[in-house]
């Protein structure tokens, strides 16, 4: 969860964005970190505190076909490191920290898992944890904070190989994975609905310390979904938006370290006004509204994703086809959004200033996660398609777009640029390309790099 980016957004026109996103691998392509093994397949994005990136994939090389786990600048970790267990698979939801942990979700010999850096976590049909005598049904959802706090969904079965009788949230401490909360527990004066009312979208701050989730309560099915934050149900299916309607379905969630939270669906209103963006449970932006020029008509909200310097990047489709990005002050994204990147933008993948691709689609679903995954340095990352401008078939790719931070030197977000930032450049000095320390972005931590701090010593000035 965050945001960095160093591009002048005026550059940032509707029919060509040359010189804007910077390509970090695409279909094809082979895979740092390998002995050139191509790039078959490609997973949604993710940041930690740093604006590093993550995602999962595939690749094909001279021992055929096998999943991967990219970090910041390459493949860190391959099914095949796996070994003696057979992993095939991986789901596109997974997680990395600050300390360039990871986590994420394949097949293990055949079975749902979770595996973390440290290896195999957690398999069906291990024990289930917290459930004596009962079993791991299925895995799924896997998430992990900048400090390293993994959680993932989880299935409970009353016998071995059963059914799914029990949806849990579970969340790694020192012990291994343990519940945070499951179907059949209270929250509040009701009851998270069984089998199944312990929803697949939630966030945790990046500090671990705040929690928004969606989920089905044991009520009736017109006013059974609410948004649980932090102990507290703050919104509920069937009740008035403050907006004139009522909410009617809930479907992506954000939060950030101060608490502030984002989340999406749709209200009883009439068709074509009725998606929508909450922040702090108040409506800020909805279907049919036009956003820097872009009229969201028949809008549907693909992802969204919110930061801990309060800004929020949200992804629609509109009736026409296309599908556009834009980021803004989350409290007030109606005002305040500019359009990022669009399809049928030309995009410059290979650095020569000449655009050579056409973005026709992105791949960013809130049905498979969160989809999308700000980061405080200005950047976000997205998973798209390319057509190459000369001819030829799609490809996935993940781009970077550097949208511009408001003080690039706070590197621990603390709204002041300090020791702490100090110490953080001291600390990576020398090679270290993508590091966000590296400022002039030459691939060195170096003098320029500690001038910037000196320059931007004290608070951030806008």
């Amino acid at each position: 969860m965050n945001t960095p980016l160093f591009l002048c957004l005026a550059l940032l026109t509707p029919a060509t964005l040359a010189g804007g996103p910077t390509l970090v691998i695409q279909e094809g392509d082979p895979a740092p970190g390998t002995p050139g093994d191509l790039v078959r397949s490609l997973g949604a994005p993710f940041t930690n505190g740093l604006g590093q990136v993550g995602f999962t994939g595939s690749l094909e090389g001279e021992d055929g076909i096998e999943h991967f786990v990219w970090f910041n600048d390459g493949v860190v970790w391959r099914s095949s490191d796996g070994a003696p267990f057979t992993l095939s698979g991986a789901e596109s939801t997974m997680g990395i920290s600050d300390d360039g942990d990871f986590i994420y979700s394949p097949s293990t010999d055949g079975d749902d898992s979770v595996w973390t850096s440290a290896g195999l976590l957690l398999r069906e049909p291990d024990p289930a944890p917290g459930f004596p005598g009962q079993f791991i049904s299925f895995t799924s959802r896997p998430q992990m904070t900048a400090g390293g706090a993994a959680t993932f969904i989880g299935g409970v079965s009353t016998v071995m190989g059963g059914s799914t009788s029990t949806r849990v949230l579970f969340r790694v401490g020192d012990e291994g994975p343990e519940p945070v909360f499951a179907t059949g527990d209270a929250v509040g004066k009701f009851t998270i609905d069984t089998p199944s009312g312990v929803d697949f979208d939630y966030h945790f701050s990046d500090n671990g310390r705040h929690h928004i989730h969606v989920l089905v309560m044991d009520a009736p099915s017109t006013a059974d979904a609410f948004i649980y934050v932090d102990g507290r149900l703050v919104a509920r299916e069937s009740e008035p938006t403050g907006d004139g309607d009522l909410w009617s379905a809930f479907d992506n969630v954000s939060i950030n370290d101060a608490g502030d939270y984002l989340f999406t669906g749709n209200t009883d209103g009439a068709i074509g006004p009725d998606e929508f963006i909450a922040h702090n449970g108040v409506i800020v932006l909805r279907e049919g509204t036009d956003v820097d020029g872009v009229p969201l008509t028949g809008g549907s909200l693909r992802a969204v994703s919110l930061n801990n310097l309060g800004q929020a990047v949200h992804l629609w489709g509109v009736t026409s086809g296309d599908e556009y990005l834009f980021i803004g002050t989350a409290s007030d994204l109606a005002a305040t959004s500019t359009r990022l990147l669009g399809t049928g933008d030309e995009i410059d993948t290979d650095g020569d200033g000449t655009p050579d691709a056409e973005v026709v689609d992105f791949n960013a679903s809130g049905v498979i996660g969160p989809g999308l995954s700000l980061a405080e340095d200005g950047r976000v990352f997205v998973e798209v398609d390319l057509l190459p401008l000369e001819g030829g078939e799609e490809r996935e790719a993940i781009l970077r777009l550097d949208i511009g931070t408001r003080c690039p030197a706070d590197l621990d977000s603390s709204g002041d640029v300090g020791f702490t930032d100090l110490v953080s450049v001291l600390a990576a000095w020398g090679p270290c390309a993508g590091c966000p320390q590296d400022f002039d972005e030459d691939g060195i931590v170096g003098f320029t790099d500690l001038l910037t701090v000196l320059a931007s010593w004290g608070p951030c000035r806008g």
